[in-house]
């Protein structure tokens, strides 16, 4: 038994550094966080100054509130000032300045930091624009 056990110690080898490596590999880049901001803001900034915000339709992923698809949503956003929470900041969106800032929040249900949360004026939560 002992035998066929230290024949097998090759495989427990390759194993163990099939683990390591994929360990490595998991491991995330700080700087990803920042990049996903960079370019969701981009991309949100470009369709309202452009005026083409067909362009989010991407970034809308269902459920939404009961009667609103991801039209009524966008008109929602760029009406007026709207805020959003994302990777431990909190963003306004002024739709008629056609500009975005942020401020730091300590929103305790901004943990997914794959979705960008957006709350408007009227209180309901668009559930989540997915950072592609």
């Amino acid at each position: 038994m002992l035998t066929k056990i230290w024949q097998l110690k090759g495989v427990f080898v390759l194993v163990g550094l099939f683990a390591a490596f994929a360990a490595c590999v998991k491991e995330k880049d700080p700087n990803v966080d920042r990049n996903e901001i960079r370019d969701a803001l981009g991309v949100i900034t470009t369709a309202v100054n452009n005026g083409d915000l067909g362009t989010l339709n991407k970034y809308f992923v269902q459920p939404t509130p009961e009667g609103a698809g991801p039209n009524r949503l966008i008109s929602l956003l760029t009406a007026g000032d709207s805020a959003f929470a994302m990777h431990n900041r909190k963003f306004s969106i002024d739709g008629e300045k056609a500009t975005v800032s942020f401020t730091p929040t300590s929103d305790p249900t901004d943990s997914n930091f794959s979705f960008l949360y957006l709350i408007n004026d009227n209180g309901w939560r668009i559930q989540r624009f997915e950072i592609k």
